[in-house]
């Protein structure tokens, strides 16, 4: 993907925390992005997933309690969604190495460790919306991002 221009970028913010999901939205628009969709809780991050056509998702490992970083795979799979790559930025509470690989193993471009400046996040987006984007794979174990530092021969 590659947008220069944002004005038409399908977004989706999905964070439990109230002052952090707004502070994310703000910083979307700020950025001449349009409103972002929103959930809250795993039940809306599913119907918005299953429904909306976006480029973006940015979402929390857990919403409200429920480890929700498995959707990225259905998503990823075709399974959930009209369009199986956006770019996933998945902002994880836990840094604890195990943790950012079981979430990694989704497909998600990017694990964010928390706490994270919404500038800081806008930066690492920018570089996947201007196509900085690893390849796509899809096999019977994985699907998203290439993740392999060389290619096998």
């Amino acid at each position: 993907m590659d947008h220069k221009d944002h004005r038409n970028i399908g977004t989706l913010i999905a964070v439990d925390q109230d002052d952090t999901r707004q502070n994310l939205i703000d910083a979307i628009i700020d950025a001449d992005m349009p409103a972002p969709k929103e959930a809250r809780d795993a039940a809306s991050l599913k119907e918005v997933l299953g429904s909306a056509n976006l480029d973006l998702i940015v979402m929390s490992s857990h919403l409200g309690g429920a480890y929700v970083a498995p959707l990225i795979s259905d998503v990823r799979r075709g399974k959930l969604g009209p369009h199986p790559f956006p770019v996933v930025l998945v902002l994880a509470e836990d840094a604890d190495p195990a943790n950012l690989r079981q979430i990694s193993n989704c497909g998600p471009d990017d694990v964010v460790a928390l706490p994270c400046a919404p500038n800081d996040l806008l930066e690492r987006i920018n570089v996947f919306l201007a196509g900085g984007r690893r390849p796509m794979v899809v096999n019977d174990g994985y699907a998203g991002p290439e993740r392999r530092l060389k290619s096998r021969d």
